[in-house]
């Protein structure tokens, strides 16, 4: 049978909404604990509804008309909310996917060199090497025992950020120090408290935050002295960080200050790692539970690559990888919500949005909407095939958001997913382990309660 005929049959594990919303109370603290759990099964099968709350208004948007019109045609109306400041602001300040306006534009401006396809295209070698070590670390582990690949994709991405930003080994970055930052700050600072709730300011106080708050101070000092160490060196390295401290404004001449480069080392850190990291993390679980894909992938890296270490001509010729990664995105967004807060009155027809006004769009829900995929629960990466997604609204698959503030890094995270994967996959066979619940939690990120332990075995 041709490879593209090959479907999976396998259904993920994810939530089960509850049948009906839940009441006021119970659904404030489901909605810090998990929203998912909050989120009623109405919203995968009708295109929209708003609450009313403490005099304003929720918008649940999840069909793309309404992401087209939230993060294109009126993102200018639609603002970063508080929401959003409160749970990242404190650790990536005012850098790429925090600062709006003019601010953000000159920034976007200054670092898009630094993303081009020529200067991604020499970063694969070490989206490569990374995942090659990842394959000895597991060879490494004692045989029969399952192996948390969340912790080891995210060693694997923190490895890549070090490299391929700081320019290789840096004494501030490593792993086991890191992951307990980051972790620190999205346990703490990573989800809404009932003070977000009722409207309360992000600056007011919230004691319980301090640990948040260090690894935030932690991350941002561990930039600092990156940046202070690159500059005594010397070096003109055109890794992402010599890129940024040579980024000038076409328009203008400036480049970035002390603080914005601070903040955009920590963003991309930040934001770079985790989200690949969760990305091939659920790709991992998929493929383990569907072996005619993951077979379907060895084939694929075989004839393209061979035996040879994956460069940037063979990336782009991995595509059903691709195909995979995309659809472990669908299923499981890294960003799973995105929220903006109104700042004029707007009319978007079945949605009359005021002032003020509150819009939650839920990428997860959209992901998985009935009224825009054919049996959405299940895992088919060919749903990405060129001939299938030619019916697809532009904006019904938004892993990366949408519109001018697109994720600067989506090239970037593409390109290194579907490295990883490949070099991954024919290195390892990756089983299932039945004994574990996959259970999603939105903090920030979309990440699995427990780690993700699969079993993986060496390809002979």
């Amino acid at each position: 049978m041709a490879d593209t005929l090959i479907s999976s049959d396998f259904v993920p594990q994810t939530v089960i909404p509850p049948d009906k919303p839940l009441p006021l109370v119970r659904g404030l603290l489901q909605m810090i604990a998990n929203p998912l759990y909050a989120w009623p099964k109405a919203m995968y099968e009708n295109p929209y509804h708003g609450i009313k709350w403490i005099g304003r208004t929720f918008h649940y948007f999840r069909k793309p008309e309404h992401m087209k019109a939230v993060f294109l045609d009126h993102a200018d109306i639609f603002h970063k909310s508080q929401f959003q400041k409160k749970l990242v602001g404190p650790a990536l300040g005012e850098g790429l996917l925090t600062s709006e306006g003019e601010h953000w534009k000159f920034q976007r401006r200054a670092a898009s060199p630094a993303f081009r396809i020529d200067a991604l295209r020499a970063l694969v070698p070490a989206f490569s090497q990374s995942a090659a070590d990842t394959i000895e670390r597991i060879k490494a582990m004692p045989r029969g025992q399952p192996v948390d690949v969340m912790h080891e994709m995210q060693h694997a991405t923190l490895d890549v950020i070090v490299e391929t930003i700081l320019g290789g080994a840096d004494p501030a970055f490593g792993y086991d120090r890191m992951a307990s930052v980051i972790s620190d700050y999205i346990d703490t600072m990573g989800k809404p408290d009932m003070l977000d709730m009722f409207g309360t300011p992000p600056w007011v106080w919230r004691p319980w935050g301090g640990k948040g708050r260090r690894a935030a101070h932690g991350l941002k000092a561990s930039a600092v002295n990156a940046i202070l160490r690159r500059r005594a060196s010397g070096e003109t390295r055109k890794d992402l960080l010599g890129l940024m401290l040579a980024a000038r404004d076409p328009e203008t001449g400036r480049g970035l200050s002390d603080d914005e480069l601070r903040d955009n080392v920590v963003t991309f850190i930040g934001a770079g790692h985790e989200t690949t990291a969760l990305t091939l993390t659920f790709a991992l679980y998929l493929i383990a539970n569907a072996p005619e894909v993951q077979d379907r992938l060895l084939r694929e890296v075989r004839d393209v690559c061979g035996d040879k270490p994956i460069d940037a001509a063979m990336v782009e010729e991995l595509v059903f990888h691709e195909h995979v990664i995309k659809e472990a995105m669908r299923l499981y967004p890294p960003v799973s919500i995105i929220d903006r807060v109104a700042t004029e009155d707007i009319d978007l027809g079945d949605a009359q949005v005021k002032k003020g006004d509150f819009a939650f769009n839920l990428i997860y829900v959209m992901h998985r909407h009935k009224m825009l995929w054919d049996n959405p629960e299940r895992f088919d990466p060919d749903r990405f095939s060129d001939v299938r997604a030619k019916g697809m609204h532009r904006f019904q698959f938004m892993p990366f958001g949408a519109g001018p503030r697109i994720c600067i890094g989506m090239k970037f995270a593409y390109m290194e997913s579907v490295a990883m994967l490949a070099t991954l996959v024919r290195g390892l066979r990756f089983l299932p382990n039945a004994a574990h619940r996959v259970e999603p939690n939105i903090r920030i990120t979309l990440r699995p309660e427990g780690g993700m332990p699969l079993y993986a075995e060496r390809r002979s």
